[in-house]
């Protein structure tokens, strides 16, 4: 990998991060609703297909940005979609999510200020 493909790989996974960091939770909210608006509906059906059309190796994230951060959107999403998200262990996987996305994007915040 050169330089400048690592370089728009980080990127990539950032903006991913960002952005799972705003719609899993929103996924999450809504996955659980009873009765969907026809808007809620389709904001539902396209989180989906983000994410299952999102193919990375977990692998890469520890590798570009020493973060198992693909891993846990990965387990958090799958727990979503099989609607275990009241086991503990569902519980302690977003909220693992939740705390590295921050750390992420807290330090990625940081070297942009620099």
């Amino acid at each position: 990998m050169t330089f400048g493909e690592r370089v728009a790989a980080v990127h990539l996974m950032q903006r991913f991060v960002r952005m799972s960091r705003i719609l899993l939770p929103l996924y999450s909210s809504l996955v659980y609703k009873n009765n969907l608006t026809r808007s809620e509906k389709r904001k539902l059906d396209r989180i989906q297909s983000v994410y299952e059309n999102f193919h990375a190796n977990p692998e890469a994230s520890q590798y570009l940005i020493d973060s198992d951060i693909l891993r846990l959107i990965q387990q958090v999403y799958t727990t979503l979609v099989s609607k275990e998200g009241e086991s503990p262990e569902s519980f302690f996987a977003y909220n693992a999510f939740i705390k590295e996305s921050d750390r992420l994007i807290a330090a990625w915040d940081r070297q942009q200020m620099n």
